[in-house]
């Protein structure tokens, strides 16, 4: 039996998967990514058979579309579709591609059934190892799969990068022009791939190719440029797709693990026999004579957060030595819960007087955890900008509060003099002191904090990078001379809610 799915064609990818004799029907709404208002929102109604590989394509929306050549304009009128065929949801718009797996053109029509001789043939296994070329989509298509005919499952698991790896740019440019803008890397790649399928490898690529989920990319000329790059190099690959942001982007290790638990035909993996080769290495510039620094370190911070082996491409292609590399400027790995939350270490958390507290970090540095899991449970009242929407409901949010003798934590970024000086003034005009604390958390660390909420906290809203180097421009180190009756640094203290996380947590999860 096939798999049946219709593909869109037009840059926003969009993917349906057909159940067999299961009728879908499809139209205006956020299954197809469609607005235009002179498509239904039930439009068409769409039948597989996935035993004979046709697709039957049923009008029930009042503007005619077509299927394959024939234009559909009366209600219930419907016609079948093979593989390959075009349905376009309105005449010449909203084309999708109809996409039975495997092709049944490729298929031999009699299909053989399987009998007690052909288990007992020695080879009958190792025949059944290998598959047609297939493509599947994972998480909604932010996980896409290439898996080349020829491909068998092994322990051990050469993984390579796809761009600046493999292959580069014919044009020269950074970026490939177009699906076309391509050749191999080296000449020495195919020579090497073939050698590692002889020593019991899988070739796996793992690669980030967001431009298909922003529209820079064309899925269907993506995939043509796969199957071109397969026959070039002659050997089979499993190739993984990260099409845009979260748990399958490297550095993250949704690829890898995906291909652990999933897709490696239930063969343990060995990770001591398998290595990862990419270029995103984090050389610096002049690693070589007129080479500019790494775009990112994803490729060796994939391999350290996996426990692979590394190599750059010039190390395993060319057998170059190894070069420097930057270290990250956070090491996750050596986050310590035990160490003082505060210093100085004998500063009181909170106290009986009444009193200001305000907060000064980076978003992500942990200001909101520290108001939940201290001030709260202090009956501190904790005033933040981010329910409020601004620095005046703030301040007057504050003076409410100070008025009816509350102390009060005052849980914003607060980066300069002038931020600050608004809530000071508010403490000293009630002869009230006013304590500063800075979390002592660096912008690296910050980032990898969001980052993680990202991934582990779906009603998370990640904050753009453009907020945090905006705090860092307008950032003042606070100084008692601002009319703090004290200024005390909280040290992050990481809690969390599973072993998992924590895993999680102690691998590099940016970019850079």
């Amino acid at each position: 039996m096939f798999s049946c799915k219709i593909v869109s064609c037009d840059p926003d990818y969009v993917s349906i998967q057909i159940e067999h004799c299961k009728p879908l029907v499809i139209g205006r709404g956020p299954l197809t990514r469609i607005k235009d208002p002179r498509l239904s929102r039930n439009h068409v109604e769409l039948v597989a058979d996935c035993e004979k590989g046709l697709l039957s394509v049923k009008l029930i929306g009042a503007n005619a579309c077509k299927a394959g050549t024939s234009i559909i304009k009366a209600k219930d009128e419907s016609v079948q579709l093979k593989h390959g065929e075009i349905i376009e949801l309105l005449e010449k718009q909203f084309p999708f591609r109809v996409e039975f797996s495997p092709d049944p053109n490729q298929v031999p029509s009699s299909r053989k059934s399987t009998s007690a001789e052909d288990v007992q043939d020695p080879s009958f296994f190792a025949k059944k190892q290998k598959m047609e070329d297939t493509w599947e989509e994972i998480d909604n298509g932010k996980l896409i799969i290439f898996t080349s005919d020829g491909v068998q499952h092994k322990s051990k698991i050469a993984a390579f990068d796809l761009d600046g790896t493999i292959i580069t740019t014919q044009s020269g440019k950074v970026f490939p022009t177009n699906c076309q803008d391509w050749k191999l890397n080296f000449s020495q790649v195919p020579g090497k791939l073939k050698q590692l399928i002889e020593d019991g490898f899988k070739i796996v690529f793992i690669t980030n190719q967001a431009g298909l989920s922003n529209g820079k990319l064309k899925p269907l000329d993506f995939r043509k440029k796969l199957c071109d790059i397969r026959s070039k190099l002659g050997v089979p690959i499993q190739v993984f797709i990260s099409s845009g942001s979260g748990k399958y982007r490297k550095p993250s290790t949704g690829m890898w693990i995906y291909l652990t638990d999933k897709a490696n035909g239930s063969v343990p993996i060995e990770l001591e026999s398998s290595f990862y080769c990419g270029d995103a290495a984090g050389r610096e510039a002049k690693w070589a004579p007129g080479k500019k620094k790494d775009h990112s370190s994803v490729d060796r911070l994939l391999a350290i957060n996996v426990g692979l082996k590394f190599y750059t491409p010039e190390e395993f292609f060319l057998g170059h030595r190894s070069v420097p590399h930057k270290q990250p400027d956070f090491e996750p790995r050596n986050v310590d819960a035990s160490i003082p939350l505060l210093e100085p270490s004998d500063a009181p958390l909170f106290q009986k007087k009444q009193e200001v507290i305000l907060l000064v970090g980076f978003p992500g540095s942990g200001k909101s955890h520290f108001a939940e899991q201290h001030a709260l449970q202090s009956s501190y009242d904790v005033i933040n900008r981010d329910s409020l929407g601004t620095w005046q409901k703030c301040a007057a949010a504050v003076e409410k509060c100070l008025d009816a003798g509350k102390s009060v934590l005052i849980d914003n970024t607060n980066p300069d003099k002038e931020s600050r000086s608004r809530f000071v003034r508010l403490a000293s005009t009630r002869g009230l002191p006013c304590r500063c604390f800075v979390m002592n958390t660096t912008m690296t660390h910050a980032l990898h904090n969001n980052k993680f909420r990202e991934l582990t906290d779906a009603k998370h809203v990640p904050v753009s990078r453009m907020i945090f180097n905006v705090h860092k421009s307008k950032y003042q180190e606070p100084s008692l001379d601002e009319g703090f009756s004290q200024i005390v640094r909280v040290n992050f203290q990481p809690k969390f809610r599973s072993a998992e996380d924590e895993s999680l947590y102690k691998m590099y999860l940016l970019e850079d």
